[in-house]
């Protein structure tokens, strides 16, 4: 019995593309005759396998071939070459609602999807309460779905594909639908799947969402693998790929606009030129070379980290209070630029951070050569266990929208917190509550 849940071999995927209908059709009439149209391949060459019990995310950026990958896997498209296996029963979360019959009623639906999907009657009649129950949609089931609204749909479109416990789940970006409340129904039901030992192929632009969920990623770009392994690593090689991206982009956008910065009113707050001469930091450079992108045109020379007595620590007790100071200096002549930084957790999974332009400090302007020092003091709330600090060197161009990234250095601080000694923090983080416990006559009553 294969240990593999999905076996992919040499998967190719290419399109004809035509410039005009009058060359489809010549083509379609002369097909010995000189060749008419360009070939576009979706996917050329693809070759992974899933494991039983798996959870593989598959990233990369808008037509790198992710959604036309799953649509082979799931026999909605029909490969050009290459050979696919598959071990178990599929369950696939697309295009919420494919198949549905607009003129039947809502019910009528249940059974066709249930019949298109190869389900007996019969065991979708048992399905039927828990479907019902699940889009909560109340007599509008008995009406044709023509008529419902977006998100009826695609409350009783999801409600009908989780309503088997599926030994392979494939997921295409279906959890963006929906209101916050039917979201997080939706995430709840996926996160029960996944512990029942589903494998589970999982699509989306939610670099947060593959940490948390997946265990290892396989990344695509124009329709081939570039990279395979760890999902919180793969998650980041994205994440700086697409800020290289922006940060192309928006440079030309500055370039345009010129010097019209959305913080001209920026809150004076304290700003300090460093009196003494810092002197940049080699270990740091050296250590941090691998992990650091921008345009150069700012960057951290030196970061400390320390408790109150100025100690630099491996451990951390939890919520004890630290002083994190950012060393920055400037390369060229610049106004309104921020510094920032982000603590992440084990998965690279950012959980608090904050920055100048957050907490109402002006942002910086000076020559090339002036050397500042951002000190940030703050307590470590957070759960036990490993953390890292990604600093950020970014002036904004389009406020609380759009930044150049002048330098931005994940891993900069590794760092671990210790458990609390008192009760176990089960939370990633805590903020303090104002608790009060009274005796009560009845509910409602005191």
């Amino acid at each position: 019995m294969s240990e593999n849940a999905i076996s992919i071999r040499n998967l190719t995927k290419t399109y004809r593309l035509y410039d005009s209908n009058k060359k489809r059709i010549l083509e379609g009439l002369f097909p010995f005759a000189r060749q008419r149209h360009q070939d576009f391949h979706a996917l050329s060459d693809v070759s992974f396998d899933v494991g039983k019990g798996e959870i593989v995310g598959i990233i990369g950026k808008n037509g790198s071939g992710k959604s036309t990958l799953l649509k082979i896997i799931t026999g909605v498209l029909t490969p050009t070459s290459g050979e696919i296996n598959i071990h178990g029963r599929i369950s696939a979360l697309l295009e919420l609602g494919t198949g549905f019959n607009p003129e039947y009623s809502g019910m009528e639906n249940i059974y066709l999807s249930g019949t298109l999907n190869g389900t007996p009657r019969e065991e979708m009649e048992k399905r039927v309460p828990d479907i019902l129950d699940f889009a909560d949609i109340g007599e509008f089931i008995s009406q044709p779905v023509k008529n419902y609204s977006s998100g009826m749909f695609v409350r009783l479109a999801f409600a009908v594909a989780v309503s088997v416990d599926p030994e392979i789940l494939i997921v295409d970006e279906a959890l963006s639908v929906g209101d916050a409340a039917f979201q997080a129904k939706c995430m709840a039901r996926m996160t029960r799947i996944m512990k029942q030992g589903a494998t589970v192929l999982f699509v989306t632009h939610d670099m947060d969402i593959v940490k948390r969920l997946c265990e290892r990623c396989i990344y695509l770009e124009n329709g081939k693998i570039i990279r395979q392994g760890p999902a919180a690593e793969l998650a980041d090689l994205y994440l700086r790929r697409a800020r290289e991206h922006m940060n192309k982009e928006n440079i030309s956008l500055q370039n345009e606009i010129g010097d019209q910065n959305p913080d001209e009113k920026a809150a004076e707050g304290s700003v300090k030129t460093s009196e003494a001469v810092i002197c940049a930091d080699e270990e740091f450079e050296k250590r941090v070379r691998r992990f650091r992108e921008g345009d150069g045109k700012a960057a951290v020379i030196r970061v400390d980290m320390t408790d109150d007595a100025g100690m630099e620590r491996a451990k951390y007790k939890y919520n004890q209070q630290i002083h994190l100071r950012i060393y920055v200096q400037l390369r060229a002549k610049l106004t309104h630029v921020g510094v920032g930084y982000h603590i992440r957790d084990g998965k690279n999974t950012e959980i608090i951070g904050s920055g100048m332009q957050f907490e109402g400090i002006k942002l910086l302007s000076g020559e090339a050569g002036d050397i500042f020092c951002a000190e940030f003091t703050t307590r470590l709330p957070l759960m036990a266990g490993p953390y890292n600090v990604t600093l950020v060197v970014s002036s904004p161009l389009v406020k609380n929208t759009t930044v150049v990234f002048h330098d931005m250095i994940e891993n900069a601080i590794v760092f671990e917190v210790e458990e609390k000694e008192s009760a176990k923090l089960w939370n990633k983080v805590y903020i303090p509550n104002t608790v009060s416990v009274t005796k009560c006559k009845s509910v409602g009553e005191k």
